[in-house]
């Protein structure tokens, strides 16, 4: 075939249809083995209650923890602030300053978080984007828990840093490959142990102070992403660091607006010389236009939430440990789940596909979760639970999840 065809429709030449046939043979590559994914259309705001496509349906999915995405507390401080200061920031805050917003939300977050500095990203994925790229290069070595989130495995390898991945919340493996890493022409680089502290996946959490051990007997620093912890976990919901007593022994702590928050954004707080270096260094901060100033207002607004409702957290917790409960008591894989996040591991693709179809039709929404975003014959519903499911809404999961269990279908997966 020639690199250039003559398009049937408008009789001019197509110089992509060749690759546009290669695009086309792998999706349906992707079709045939169930790893094919579309955009579901949501009509509605992201409550525990939503329209997809014209269909009513619980979901239980989304990182709203909280409920704090559609509160009207969030919903108020949003408005105030698009009414004052527009829709957009209009440029990197290097270029066309820093709105006193962004101030008083990286304040705020570093009270919340007891460290000096905090600075906003506009998103979490380039929050640790700047993080590793800005912190290590070809003299620094990077290891990382191999769970943890894309945005950390894909900034340690942007890095340029030598860099490794362990088992999964395997910390003697961590502490090998930073004792056999010592040597070599990266010896006086700095080295850093990088982790999730709620795994977005699996809903289980990091052995924070078995990890800070192994990083501190080999001179190692640790950086954290709090991004599912954040606003959950911890006595005022500053997150895992908080809940295990070792704060302090973090060099970096990473989160994100997007979750727990119900906004969009991502915070690196830690030393005054750590943000200032971010100001001046990273590229994920100096060349992205600021956070607009209702997201900003959003998040503080949450932030102000989080820190005077801790029933909220223990609601979404007591949910959490309830449902899990339940599942494994019918039998499903839900791993070592401790967090909101409930995976339940049905093996297959197919498998994954079918039992969100079967929970689809009875009115609740749980995509499927497949390759390559866990590993290959975990794919999984991954249940996620907010404050503000009802104990109706409880119960209409588990009677779908029941009824799973006891189909032909269902039965297959306890084998």
């Amino acid at each position: 075939m020639n690199s250039t065809e003559v398009s049937s429709v408008t009789g001019i030449s197509d110089p992509c249809a060749a690759w546009r046939g290669r695009l086309a043979a792998a999706l349906a590559e992707r079709r045939a083995a169930g790893l094919y994914r579309k955009l579901d259309v949501v009509e509605s705001g992201t409550g525990p209650s939503i329209e997809l496509a014209g269909q009513q349906v619980v979901q239980f999915c989304t990182n709203n923890y909280l409920g704090l995405a559609d509160d009207p507390e969030v919903l108020a401080a949003a408005r105030d602030a698009l009414a004052r200061y527009g829709t957009g920031a209009g440029a990197s805050r290097l270029v066309a300053g820093s709105m006193a917003l962004h101030r008083e939300l990286e304040t705020a977050l570093a009270e919340f978080k007891h460290v000096p500095a905090a600075l906003v990203f506009s998103t979490g994925y380039m929050a640790n984007l700047a993080v590793l790229t800005t912190f290590a290069g070809p003299q620094e070595r990077i290891v990382s828990d191999k769970l943890n989130h894309a945005s950390l495995l894909d900034a340690a390898r942007f890095s340029g840093a030598y860099q490794r991945t362990f088992p999964h919340r395997q910390y003697r493996r961590a502490a090998a490959l930073l004792a056999r890493d010592m040597g070599g022409p990266r010896a006086g680089g700095q080295a850093f142990v990088v982790t999730d502290t709620v795994f977005s996946m699996d809903g289980d959490v990091a052995d924070l102070p078995a990890l800070c051990t192994v990083a501190e007997e080999a001179g190692a620093l640790v950086v954290v992403d709090e991004a599912h912890a954040t606003g959950v976990l911890g006595p005022t919901g500053a997150g895992l660091a908080e809940a295990q007593g070792c704060g302090a022994r973090i060099a970096v702590h990473v989160g994100t607006l997007s979750k727990a928050f119900g906004s969009l954004g991502g915070f690196v707080a830690g030393p005054q010389e750590a943000i200032d270096t971010l100001i001046n260094a990273a590229r994920p901060f100096i060349y992205t236009t600021a956070l607009p100033p209702a997201c900003a207002a959003a998040a503080l607004a949450s932030l102000r939430i989080i820190q005077r409702a801790p029933q909220r957290r223990a609601r979404v917790l007591a949910l959490a440990g309830y449902v899990k409960a339940e599942l494994v008591r019918l039998g499903f894989d839900c791993r070592d789940s401790a967090s909101p996040i409930i995976p339940v591991v049905l093996g297959s693709a197919e498998r994954a596909l079918a039992a969100a179809a079967f929970l689809r039709e009875r009115g609740i929404y749980v995509p499927a979760i497949r390759p390559p975003t866990v590993p290959p014959h975990t794919a999984r519903l991954r249940i996620s639970l907010m404050a503000t499911h009802t104990d109706a809404h409880i119960e209409q999961l588990l009677a779908a999840m029941r009824q799973w269990a006891a189909s032909s279908i269902g039965e297959s997966n306890h084998e």
